[in-house]
């Protein structure tokens, strides 16, 4: 089989984005400042005076900050959101903010720099976020946001805020697949990272598919192929049409020499690989030397075949 397979492709993690769970507000919306108190007299004579109440504006609630940010967002507004948030945060220090941020520095920004600082870019209809990239590879990077190390200050203050430890694991599968922050982190230490946040989030009810997949994925890549089963076959239950999820389980199983389970998943695998010629090929491969393996060790006379139609 050809084992440059398994490296050939990591879920984007833009794909599934927990938005949902992780843009609920963690903190109550401030009060507005209450009006000054009536001044006393100044003379006996003269009437009671009271000093104007003295207007502050109403401080911005949070859940107000991530609406208008997210719409931002979905106008691909992005410099303009991120400055929204900023504004509200600037400090980094109010968690569902903070992954709000992240979310929009890592998917969205124009230009980074080891995932420390960012630059953005409020586009116009026809503009492409790809493109530009290409187009402004010296652009400004005006805006700093160490994002592992803030939600590492985040997590001491919040150990129970597991949406931290969920986000931790998104930023150490991000950076894994682009090679483009923590130099001095292993790809087996930012695996074990992966693996250990990601583990903490699903255990609180935080897994979605991504996480899931990628649980498996770290696991398979580090020879845990036991491991990988269970988190695969949770994100086939959320995404049974992923194709990768099917190949990748086949070949854990093929390892574990279950075979049988091994050709049915590569089938899954052949099936869905829909839009890629030379994947369903290699998936189909593997259906064929499985069942040529099967036929070999399956006794004469057995009421089971493992052929079975695509």
């Amino acid at each position: 089989m050809q084992h440059r397979l398994l490296f050939l492709l990591l879920l984007p993690l833009s794909l599934a984005w927990p938005c949902t769970a992780q843009n609920q507000p963690d903190a109550k919306p401030t009060k507005p400042a209450a009006a000054a108190k009536s001044a006393a007299p100044k003379t006996k004579s003269a009437p009671a005076q009271t000093k104007p109440a003295t207007t502050q504006p109403k401080a911005t609630a949070e859940a107000d900050v991530l609406e208008r940010a997210s719409q931002l967002m979905l106008d691909r507004k992005y410099e303009s959101a991120y400055k929204v948030l900023n504004r509200f945060d600037p400090k980094h220090r109010r968690p569902a903010v903070v992954l709000k941020k992240m979310e929009l520095a890592i998917n969205y920004n124009l230009r980074s720099r080891e995932y420390e600082a960012f630059g953005f870019r409020d586009l116009e209809p026809l503009e492409r976020l790809d493109s530009l990239r290409v187009r402004y590879s010296r652009a400004a990077i005006p805006y700093s946001f160490p994002i592992e190390r803030t939600l590492l200050s985040l997590k001491k203050q919040y150990p129970t805020n597991y949406k931290i430890s969920r986000a931790l694991g998104d930023y150490y599968y991000q950076v894994l697949q682009c090679d483009c922050a923590e130099a001095e982190k292993s790809p087996k230490t930012l695996m074990a990272l992966v693996s250990r946040n990601y583990t903490t989030a699903n255990a609180h009810g935080l897994g979605d598919f991504t996480s899931y997949y990628a649980l498996g994925y770290v696991h398979m890549l580090r020879n845990r192929f036991a491991e990988s089963v269970t988190p695969f076959k949770r994100a086939i239950k959320l995404r049974p049409s992923y194709a990768w999820t099917h190949f990748h389980l086949a070949y854990c199983y093929n390892e574990l020499k279950q075979l049988a389970k091994a050709g049915e998943e590569a089938r899954a695998a052949a099936r869905y690989f829909t839009d890629d010629p030379q994947m369903k090929s290699d998936a189909l491969y593997m259906v064929e030397d499985i069942e040529r393996r099967l036929a070999t060790t399956t006794p004469s006379g057995s009421k089971t075949s493992s052929k079975k139609k695509m």
